[in-house]
């Protein structure tokens, strides 16, 4: 698969891991470095973040790292802290990684799930993360190796990965300065997807969904911010295939379907016809930049 993460195996010895797999002839291996970096919004507010930022057989969606393997498979991530606090790297519900301290690299090992769509997320102050910025999205494809969301399940031509973010700045802010956020209260100004803000998601080709009319586009759409999300589609119905990686058995097309927090929703856009309709979240806040309008988690279908 092009877009796989990269394959290694027992001769090279990425991260140090020889002496550990030297027994599997083969393994999926990703790699990130968690930063904290400064990222700029269209009010002229500079806010601080905390990222994890791709090395070794890691991919992008927008500014978020993306990985993928085949369900079943074996899969080992390294992860360098280059903050300054202790993290602890985990696939929501599926697998966690070792209590890495500031300035050390570590690694872990698991099996890929079912197939379906997961978060990158951190547990050691997991209330925190989503807001903060340490998100990424992980996808287990099915042992099929066709494009279907799991064997046998709904098929698509396409996929985009629209993961959404909401930060409260004062949460940052006193992270960046080494305080705990105070968890009283939680206010979002700052809203992403795939860690890009209105206009910028409606020309970056992993937010601008292009698409050609008839085509099955599965969009995996995703939550690590704390708002429950509600996205809704201009000029357009889906059908909800899963949510949270269970099939979708009773719920009819919608034009509007919940993201939960910390959560997934996957979700098939039949293309039957062309034009540019926004895709955007119910919640109007959502899509400003710290009050100003249109920015945040705005996006466009685009079908030809």
């Amino acid at each position: 698969m092009a877009t796989m993460a990269g394959v290694a195996t027992a001769a090279q010895s990425p991260f140090g891991l020889t002496h550990l797999f030297a027994s599997q002839p083969a393994y999926t291996l990703w790699a990130v470095e968690a930063v904290a970096l400064q990222e700029s919004f269209q009010d002229g507010s500079v806010v601080d973040f905390f990222r994890y930022q791709p090395l070794l057989g890691s991919a992008t969606r927008g500014n978020l790292p993306f990985f993928e393997a085949v369900e079943g498979t074996l899969v080992v991530v390294g992860v360098q802290n280059n903050l300054a606090v202790s993290i602890r790297p985990e696939i929501l519900g599926v697998a966690t990684g070792p209590l890495i301290p500031p300035g050390q690299r570590y690694w872990f090992s698991f099996t890929a799930p079912p197939a379906g769509s997961y978060l990158l997320s951190q547990a050691q102050y997991r209330d925190f993360s989503g807001p903060l910025g340490l998100a990424g999205v992980f996808v287990s494809r099915p042992a099929s190796g066709l494009q279907e969301l799991w064997v046998g399940g709904p098929s698509f031509d396409r996929e985009y990965i629209l993961h959404y973010q909401d930060s409260d700045e004062r949460w940052n802010s006193a992270a960046a300065a080494g305080r705990m956020p105070n968890q009283a209260v939680y206010e979002p100004n700052f809203f992403t997807l795939n860690g890009l803000s209105y206009p910028a998601t409606s020309t970056h080709p992993d937010c601008l969904i292009a698409c050609l009319l008839g085509e099955r586009v599965l969009l995996r759409l995703s939550n690590s911010g704390r708002m429950r999300q509600s996205i809704h589609f201009h000029g357009y119905h889906v059908e909800i295939a899963a949510k949270n990686n269970i099939p979708n058995t009773t719920l009819p097309a919608k034009d509007t379907v919940e993201v939960p927090a910390s959560g997934s929703t996957d979700v098939i856009l039949t293309v039957n016809q062309v034009g540019t309709y926004p895709v955007h979240p119910h919640s109007l806040t959502a899509v400003t930049a710290n009050g100003l309008y249109p920015y945040g988690q705005l996006t466009l279908i685009q079908a030809t």
